[in-house]
C-alpha cells in the first residue's frame, strides 16, 4: 500500500492506493506518519480517498479506527471516500458510531 497526502484549505487528504511498499510494517509506518501529521494540522476534517485501494491491510485498518477516537475527541471528521465493497467490508464488523464516515464523493 502507497500513501500519498494533500493539505487542503478545508481539509486534510490522504491517498491510499495499492502499490509496491516493500512490507506491510513500511506502509502502516507510512500510513502512522501522515495520520499524525493530518492530526496536527488543525483541520476540521481527514479524508481519507480509496478509490485506489481495492483491499485494506488489517493494520491500516486498525490504525484507521485508533485515529478514528483519537480525531474525534477534536471533533475532527476522518471520513473514507471512494471506498470499494471491499474496504467496506473491513469495516463491516465495526459499530456504525465507532468506524470512520463512509462518503461517495471525491475528497478534493
Amino acid at each position: 500500500m502507497d500513501v500519498y497526502h494533500e493539505i487542503l484549505p478545508d481539509r486534510y487528504v490522504l491517498l491510499l492506493a495499492d502499490g509496491t511498499s516493500p512490507a506491510n510494517d513500511s506502509a502502516s509506518d507510512t500510513l502512522a506518519r501522515c495520520l499524525l501529521q493530518a492530526y496536527r494540522s488543525g483541520k476540521t476534517s481527514v479524508w481519507i480517498d480509496c478509490s485506489r485501494l481495492h483491499h485494506l491491510p488489517a493494520a491500516a485498518r486498525d490504525l484507521l479506527m485508533r485515529y478514528q477516537k483519537r480525531l474525534g475527541r477534536r471533533s475532527v471528521r476522518l471520513v473514507l471516500s471512494l471506498a470499494s465493497p471491499t474496504v467496506r467490508q473491513a469495516f463491516a464488523d465495526v459499530a456504525p458510531d465507532v468506524r470512520p464516515e463512509m462518503a461517495d464523493e471525491d475528497p478534493a
